[in-house]
């Protein structure tokens, strides 16, 4: 028997059928939807009318006007999470996060979607969350991530006939090639899309193609192709295109003209995309409008204004990729993982009721375990130096952590005392829990060492660590005791002398100066017990120059395994990286270097923490 509200639900229902194919129809079939709903006090007709309002806001880049409908939305659906509503609602609040370059809670409400999904099994929506999931992983280059989601995507909308929606996915998968520089491969799934996108007449969904494709050539070089295709989505007429796709026709067009030394038409996109981006709020793409007009006042002779909007671009870009963020990003991945894993026992436990007992002890350790390393990651975390000491101190630097776990055994760590700079990358044996308490009894020494006992010479301060974590470990020598310990390489800089000295146990110290690396050897023997005499680590000293940059790391960059043959990438290729890179600025070479290990990785997993440390001089 047809439901006395049924006309109001098929109203909701051609909304949200009609939001790719025409906004104008789509939206006011919500609106009818909504007179109608209140009317007659139907609550689940309102909160669908109100989603339906919001995804057209959003698709017409009004996340303010969205963010709010979802939100009223939400009010019902939080109660009524058997609704197919409640998981679209959380993936478009997550797709706005990401659009303001909060990928952290986007992640979240994504996650919370992805799992709504799965238990009222609504494979349109888990589809839909998984593309979402797909570009917050993408923004933060974790590739392999990102084309994990969108195939997982691609794979349920195909399953379910959804032509518009897999040519959507191509466009992503597209993207994420791109960005690999596979650009043969970038072509084909471009091309896919165009071709479902024209077949359906999808005047709405096309400029993203065409978006996608300018960008391609345009990475490749070939400026004329790209012009052609950003100018698709700038002619007069094209009044329909997403703001969000004209702001980035707007800036390519604009870097493209700068290629081509067009100055007053590449000046003319760039500001009018950075005033967009600010319009929208886009982070991300203000942070990109910024860095090009930087190219545009260097390429024109305006040094001032180019430094200007590079600060701006720097400080733009820190707030969205900072390493605490990506840090919690992987701790959420981590939990996430976790959760689903305890689900899928929960599953097997009431499928099998002879093994209720064995569960119950098992996911109570988990519980325990995972509970105590994440409280060991915020102990660690504090324990780390705070950003202040090394912008104070060494303030043209980066820091490069990728823990192989949630907590890590290698650390960094600086330290001003007498008019000097001390500052240190290590590598504990191990890594995950056994790495980290190592790590944070490395941590409390060097406080205590320099800190307390002001002592700068880093030979010295190396013979004391030593002294003190052999005693901590109780260390002599027998062959039942624990032969832990870490290797390290320790800098003091005088500023005022600009004289560096460096001490390392095991790892060395690489300078870049003037285009030329040279290699200052650490002593061969731990921060621990050592099988042969010990003798004292020895201090070198380094006349330092204006431009000299140094770098200090742990094992864990060079010995990870990748590449097509799964080989470590070694010291060598980690020298040949440096002296690329050592030029461009320290936020630049950051992400360089993560690109580059994510890369070489591929598949493989990460078998090592990494800590790389860049000081510009």
């Amino acid at each position: 028997m047809p439901s006395k509200y049924q006309h109001i639900d098929e109203l909701n229902k051609k909304a949200w059928e009609l939001r790719y194919a025409s906004l104008d129809e789509s939206r006011k079939s919500a609106e009818q939807a909504l007179d109608l709903s209140t009317q007659e006090n139907y609550p689940r007709g309102k909160a669908y009318a109100r989603l339906n309002l919001a995804v057209n806001h959003f698709l017409k880049s009004e996340n303010k006007e969205s963010l709010e409908l979802l939100n009223a939305a939400m009010k019902y659906f939080s109660k009524n999470k058997n609704e197919e509503g409640f998981s679209i609602t959380l993936t478009f609040i997550g797709n706005i996060y990401e659009s303001f370059g909060d990928y952290e809670t986007g992640l979240e409400y994504c996650q919370d979607a992805l799992r709504n999904t799965r238990e009222i099994e609504y494979k349109e929506g888990e589809g839909e969350v998984q593309s979402v999931i797909g570009l917050i992983y993408s923004r933060l280059s974790d590739y392999d991530n990102a084309l994990k989601a969108y195939r997982e995507s691609m794979e349920i909308r195909a399953e379910l006939g959804d032509q518009p929606a897999v040519a959507s996915s191509l466009n992503r998968i597209a993207r994420i090639f791109a960005l690999r520089k596979d650009y043969e491969k970038a072509l084909e799934n471009y091309m896919r899309s165009l071709k479902i996108r024209e077949e359906l007449n999808q005047v709405g969904a096309l400029p993203w193609t065409y978006l996608g494709l300018a960008s391609t050539y345009e990475d490749m070089g070939d400026f004329d192709n790209a012009r052609v295709h950003y100018q698709k989505n700038l002619e007069e007429g094209c009044e329909g295109v997403d703001k969000r796709c004209k702001l980035q026709s707007m800036l390519g067009m604009g870097r493209v003209m700068l290629e081509i030394k067009d100055f007053e038409e590449a000046y003319k996109y760039l500001t009018e995309s950075r005033d967009l981006a600010e319009k929208l709020n886009a982070k991300p793409l203000l942070y990109e409008s910024n860095h090009a007009l930087a190219h545009y006042f260097e390429a024109t002779g305006d040094p001032a204004k180019a430094l200007e909007h590079y600060r701006k671009y720097h400080r733009l870009r820190e707030e969205v990729h900072n390493d605490e963020t990506r840090n919690r990003m992987k701790n959420q991945q981590v939990a996430f993982a976790i959760e689903k894993s305890e689900k899928e026992k929960e599953i097997y436990q009431l499928r099998n009721v002879e093994l209720k007992a064995a569960y119950d002890e098992i996911h109570e350790q988990n519980v325990q375990i995972t509970d105590s390393i994440n409280y060991a990651s915020r102990i660690q975390s504090a324990l780390l130096p705070q950003k202040a000491v090394f912008e104070q101190s060494l303030s043209d630097h980066f820091i490069l952590f990728l823990p192989c776990h949630i907590v890590s055994g290698d650390y960094y760590w600086a330290s001003n005392v007498n008019k000097k700079v001390v500052f240190a990358a290590a590598d504990c044996t191990g890594h995950g829990v056994p790495g980290a308490f190592m790590s944070m009894l490395g941590i409390s020494f060097l406080n205590e060492i320099v800190d307390e006992k002001h002592i700068t010479d880093p030979g010295q301060i190396l013979d004391e660590l030593r002294k003190n974590v052999m005693k901590a470990l109780k260390q002599t020598g027998k062959d039942d005791e624990q032969k832990d310990g870490m290797d390290i390489a320790l800098c003091v800089y005088n500023p005022d002398k600009k004289i560096l000295e460096y001490a390392g146990a095991y790892n060395p110290l690489y300078l870049v100066r003037q285009g030329e690396l040279e290699e200052f050897k650490a002593d061969r023997m731990p921060i621990g017990y050592y099988t042969e005499t010990l003798r004292s680590f020895q201090s070198q000293k380094i006349d330092i120059k204006k431009g000299d940059v140094v770098y200090m790391f742990s094992d864990g960059y060079a010995d990870q395994f990748g590449g097509e043959e799964g080989k470590k990438l070694k010291y060598k290729a980690l020298k040949n990286i440096l002296l690329e890179i050592h030029q461009q600025p320290m936020e630049e070479q950051k992400k360089y270097l993560y690109d580059a290990f994510i890369k070489w990785r591929g598949d493989y997993e990460q078998i090592d923490d990494v800590i790389l440390i860049g000081v510009r001089f």
